[in-house]
């Protein structure tokens, strides 16, 4: 493990490579934006003008890129990572992608005499400078342990998911939970404001209230400050259930609610959301209520109440 191979370079991918480097981790790197190439050489990591220049030089490689088509091109082009790939290597996959997808690149790498783990991580770029990320791993678990030292370098807590293609499928339905819980909370609390609640108060109670999840707690706080700087980016939200929606369409199982949010985080991405945090969906029932959540903003919201 004294030098690793990292595709993908962007703000997880980013993090990962400080996070390698800091830990004495040589970093042989790739990505196509320019910037993010340069931001990693200047980090410390030496940069290379292909996924295959990369497979070449080491024999550990990790991939954290945008989607899956662009997992299928890196993986299986006539230059993609199964093709160029030493023999015996192994590459971990850690991008947002479908379950098929995943098992597809499995299949590949495995006749191609190359070991890959299934994952899926959560967490902020700032936690993959930390190594705090939360992994979801599948795999075989002898090939887990082979490379545990690798994965609790990058992450706080692994979950062992099971075969490949597993940690891609707890990942999305993770994300279908997620998505879902700031979308009826959007919902809820413009209501609460509408009926004449003051929004920092209405926070205070609801974030220690049953009804309560993760992302509210840490996303409504910043949401009442008017604050959508991106954790995680609406576009990236309206990504992620439509991948959810494809999976539940190749699975033939007839979702209700996953429709439902994928409509809302659209019409946020149409009012021009798509790089604030996924906590934007709210906006759009602040118009229709016509008021805000962001509690020193001067609003008539509760004064508009029709009384029967």
């Amino acid at each position: 493990m004294n030098e690793v191979g990292l595709i993908g370079l962007g703000n997880i991918g980013g993090g990962m490579c400080k996070r390698l480097l800091d830990r004495g981790i040589g970093v042989v790197g790739f990505d196509v934006s320019s910037a993010a190439a340069t931001a990693a050489a200047e980090l410390g990591a030496k940069i290379e003008s292909s996924p295959a220049a990369v497979a070449q030089q080491v024999d550990i490689i990790v991939t954290s890129l945008p989607n899956p088509a662009i997992v299928r091109d890196v993986y299986l082009g006539g230059e993609g990572l199964v093709a160029k790939a030493r023999r015996g290597s192994t590459l971990i996959e850690t991008s947002t992608i479908d379950p098929n997808t995943m098992r597809h690149v499995g299949e590949a790498a495995a006749a191609a005499g190359i070991d890959i783990l299934d994952v899926a991580l959560s967490g902020e770029p700032a936690q993959a400078i930390l190594g705090e990320l939360v992994f979801q791993v599948g795999g075989a678990d002898e090939l887990i342990d082979r490379h545990l030292d690798l994965l609790q370098v990058l992450a706080k807590k692994i979950n062992r998911t099971g075969g490949i293609g597993t940690a891609k499928t707890v990942k999305l339905v993770n994300n279908l939970m997620s998505l879902g819980n700031v979308a009826v909370a959007a919902e809820a609390f413009v209501l609460g404001v509408k009926c004449g609640m003051e929004p920092k108060r209405l926070y205070d109670i609801l974030s220690v209230s049953g009804g309560r999840s993760a992302h509210f707690v840490t996303g409504f706080s910043k949401v009442i400050e008017d604050d959508y700087r991106a954790s995680f980016k609406t576009s990236l939200a309206l990504k992620d259930i439509k991948l959810i929606l494809d999976l539940a369409n190749d699975e033939h199982y007839p979702v209700r609610l996953a429709p439902v949010i994928a409509s809302l985080y659209g019409d946020a991405l149409e009012q021009g959301l798509g790089e604030d945090n996924f906590t934007s969906v709210v906006k759009g029932y602040e118009t229709a209520a016509g008021c805000t959540l962001a509690h020193n903003v001067n609003r008539d919201c509760g004064k508009t109440r029709v009384t029967k």
